[in-house]
C-alpha cells in the first residue's frame, strides 16, 4: 500500500523541514519556516489549506498539524482520503495544566523557540519562527476542542503515538481512538516525534497504510 497524494502538516514551533525529503506536499504554517500567509484564526487557516488542495489526499499531521488535519476532514471531507495523526490530542488545552501552559509561554518568550524544540524533538532543528504569529497560534491551539465533533468523522484514521511523549501524553492518543469510530492506534518507542529520521517515518506510514482503507 502507498500514500495517495500525501500532504504533510508539521507541529507548532517547527516547519515542513521536520519531514525531510519525503516526496509529498509539505505545508509551512503561518510564521513557521517559509510560511508567509497571514494568520487570523484556525478556521481561516483550514479554509486556506483546503483551497490549496486540488483533490483528495492522505493527510499526515504531527501535533498541531494533526489537529489541523482533523479540522480539514471535518469541514472539507472531499479533500481528505485518510488521516495519519502523530502525537495528536483532541483537546491540547486539556492535556496540559494551566500552570504548565503558562510556564511554556514564559520560557519560549525568555529563551526562544529552541527550548520547546528540545522537548519535542530528539535531534537539532533550525528554521524560521515568527514569535508573534506563533504565540497567537499557540493560544488558539490550546483552546481548540474537537471532542464533540470527532464522533461524526467518517474517514480512515491511524493514530501514531510515542510512548515517552512529553508534549502530548500517550493518554491523549487513547482518548482520540475512543472518539473516532474505527480508528487504529499504534504506540511506538519514542517521544513526541517517534522517528529517528525521514526513512523510519516513511517506513512506518507505508506499513500502517496497508491496514487502513
Amino acid at each position: 500500500m502507498r500514500l495517495i497524494n500525501p500532504v504533510f502538516l508539521h507541529g507548532w514551533g517547527f516547519s515542513s523541514k521536520v519531514f525531510g525529503n519525503i516526496p509529498a506536499v509539505k505545508i509551512d504554517l503561518p510564521g513557521h519556516g517559509k510560511g508567509s500567509s497571514d494568520y487570523r484564526d484556525m478556521n481561516s487557516l483550514v479554509e486556506e489549506i483546503a483551497l490549496s488542495l486540488p483533490s483528495s489526499h492522505d493527510i499526515v499531521g504531527w501535533s498541531m498539524g494533526g489537529s489541523i488535519a482533523l479540522m480539514l476532514a471535518l469541514r472539507f471531507p472531499s479533500k481528505v482520503r485518510r488521516l495519519f495523526l502523530i502525537g495528536t490530542s483532541p483537546y491540547f488545552g486539556g492535556a496540559w495544566s494551566g500552570k504548565n501552559v503558562r510556564a511554556l509561554r514564559m520560557r519560549v518568550k525568555r529563551e526562544g523557540i529552541k527550548v520547546f524544540r528540545r522537548i519535542a524533538l530528539s535531534r537539532e532543528f533550525e528554521d524560521e519562527f515568527k514569535e508573534d504569529i506563533g504565540m497567537r497560534m499557540l493560544e488558539d491551539y490550546i483552546n481548540l476542542d474537537l471532542r464533540d465533533q470527532l464522533p461524526t468523522l467518517k474517514r480512515g484514521v491511524f493514530i501514531i503515538q510515542g510512548d515517552r511523549d512529553l508534549v502530548v501524553p500517550p493518554l491523549e492518543a487513547y482518548k482520540l481512538r475512543l472518539l473516532i469510530k474505527g480508528s487504529k492506534l499504534v504506540i511506538l518507542p519514542g517521544g513526541h516525534f517517534p522517528f529517528e529520521d525521514e526513512r523510519s517515518l516513511l517506513s512506518t506510514l507505508l506499513k500502517v497504510s496497508s491496514n487502513l482503507r
